[in-house]
C-alpha cells in the first residue's frame, strides 16, 4: 500500500474514544466473528464446532484464544511434545559425555570427587514449549479469564513442569526455526503470538478488549481474512496481491529521486476476464472526518485508491473500492458510495462485522460479482 502522510486530527479521529465504551460496546466485534476471521486469515486455524458454540458465552478475545490454545494443547500431548538435543553442564560422580577439565579446575569439583561433565539431553525444554507453557501461566493470571478455561490450562501445567519460562517478546517469536518436525506446532505457536499482542491485563486491571490495544494488528487481520476469503471462497477470480509500477512518463528525461518514490503495494486485487477491482482494506473507528464542520471522507484513504487505478498496468476495465470494516457507528455501516473519476469508478463501502457472519459472507461474495456479472 502507498504510505501517505496523515495530519494530527484524522490520525486523532481514528481511534478516538475507545476507553469510553461502556461493557455492551467494547466488544466492537462479536466474538465467534472474530473467530472466523482468523479461520481465514490463519490457515492452521480451522472452526471447531464445539468451540464456535462455546464462543457464544466468551466475554472478550483472550477466552477464545485460550480455548483454542487448550484444544492445540491437547493434540500436541496426544502426538508427544517437540524435542531437541540441548548441551548440558553437570557437576557429576558418574562420568557422563565429555569430561570439562578446566571447569573442574575453575570449580574445584575434585574436592566433593565429582567432575564438570558436558553431554547432550534429548529435551523438550526447548524454546517452542517454553513459549506455550509461559503464555499459559499468563493466562492462569488473568483475573478476567473465564474460570472453566483457567481450570482447564491448571490441568495441562504439569505436563510442562520440566520446560522453562522465558521472557516473551516479537523477537522470541521470530527466532524460531521451523522444520518438518516442529510444523504441527504452527496452531499453538499461532495462538500463543496474538495472546502475547493482546496484551492480557495485569492481576486486578480492567478488562481491555483485543481491538482496543491492537488496532494495527486488527487492520492487517480485517486485510488478511478479506484477501484469504476470496483466495478460498471465490475460485474462478484470479486473487493477488502485486505492486503497481508508478506511470512515469518515458519522454522526461531529467528523472531524478525515483528511488524514493513509495511502493504502491496492494491490499487485495481480484481479477476476472477483463475486469479488474482492486481493494483497500481500512479498520478505523470512524470512517468520516469532520474538518470545519464538514463531513468527509478521509482524505488520504481516497488519494490512495485514485493513484492505485490511475496508475494499473491492467489491460482492461479498472476499477476501485475502499472496504471499511464498520464497526459500533450505525450511521456508517450503510455507507455505499460510488463516483466515476476519470472514467474509473471508485466506490466507497462498508462491511459490518457485528452482523451475523451468513451476512458477512454474503455481503463479500457481492463485491465479487461486480466481476461476475
Amino acid at each position: 500500500m502507498i504510505y501517505m502522510i496523515s495530519t494530527e486530527s484524522e490520525i486523532n479521529n481514528r481511534y478516538e474514544d475507545f476507553d469510553s465504551a461502556n461493557s455492551t460496546s467494547r466488544n466492537e466485534i462479536p466474538i465467534q466473528n472474530i473467530y472466523y476471521m482468523l479461520s481465514y486469515a490463519y490457515k492452521h486455524i480451522k472452526i471447531n464446532q464445539n468451540i464456535l458454540l462455546e464462543s457464544v458465552d466468551f466475554k472478550n478475545s483472550y477466552d477464545l484464544f485460550a480455548r483454542i490454545l487448550i484444544e492445540s494443547i491437547n493434540s500436541l500431548i496426544r502426538r508427544g511434545f517437540y524435542r531437541e538435543y540441548i548441551l548440558k553442564s553437570e557437576d557429576t560422580s558418574s562420568l557422563k559425555g565429555k569430561i570439562n577439565i578446566s571447569e573442574s579446575i575453575k570449580r574445584r569439583t575434585t574436592i566433593y570427587k565429582k567432575l564438570n561433565c558436558q553431554y547432550d539431553e534429548f529435551s523438550t525444554d526447548v524454546l517452542f514449549n517454553q513459549i506455550i507453557k509461559t503464555t499459559m501461566d499468563k493466562l492462569i493470571r488473568t483475573d478476567s479469564l473465564n474460570n472453566n478455561l483457567k481450570k482447564d490450562l491448571k490441568k495441562l501445567r504439569p505436563f510442562f513442569n520440566n520446560v522453562d519460562s522465558i521472557n516473551l517478546s516479537k523477537q522470541v517469536f521470530k527466532s524460531l526455526m521451523w522444520n518438518k518436525n516442529n510444523k504441527y506446532y504452527s496452531l499453538p505457536i499461532t495462538i500463543c503470538e496474538l495472546i502475547f499482542l493482546v496484551k492480557l491485563p495485569e492481576e486486578g486491571a480492567s478488562e481491555i478488549t483485543f481491538i482496543q490495544q491492537n488496532e494495527e494488528n486488527m487492520a492487517k487481520l480485517y486485510e488478511d481474512f478479506v484477501f484469504n476469503f476470496y483466495k478460498k471462497e471465490c475460485r474462478k477470480l484470479k486473487v493477488h496481491k502485486p505492486f503497481i509500477k508508478w506511470e512515469l512518463d518515458g519522454s522526461f528525461k531529467e528523472e531524478k529521486g525515483l528511488e524514493y518514490l513509495p511502493n504502491m503495494r496492494t491490499d487485495i486485487v481480484l481479477e476476472y476476464g477483463d475486469k479488474q477491482l482492486i481493494i483497500d482494506t481500512k479498520f478505523y473507528k470512524n470512517i468520516l472526518s469532520t474538518f470545519h464542520e464538514k463531513t468527509m471522507l478521509h482524505s488520504p484513504n481516497l488519494y490512495q485508491i485514485y493513484t492505485y487505478v490511475n496508475n494499473s498496468k491492467f489491460s482492461g476495465e479498472i476499477s476501485g473500492i475502499l472496504l471499511y470494516a464498520a464497526l459500533r457507528d450505525e450511521k456508517s455501516k450503510s455507507i455505499d458510495y460510488k463516483y466515476k473519476i476519470q472514467d474509473k469508478i471508485i466506490q466507497i463501502k462498508t462491511l459490518d462485522l457485528n452482523q451475523d457472519w451468513e451476512k458477512i459472507d454474503l455481503d463479500l461474495r457481492k463485491i465479487a460479482e461486480i466481476l461476475l456479472e
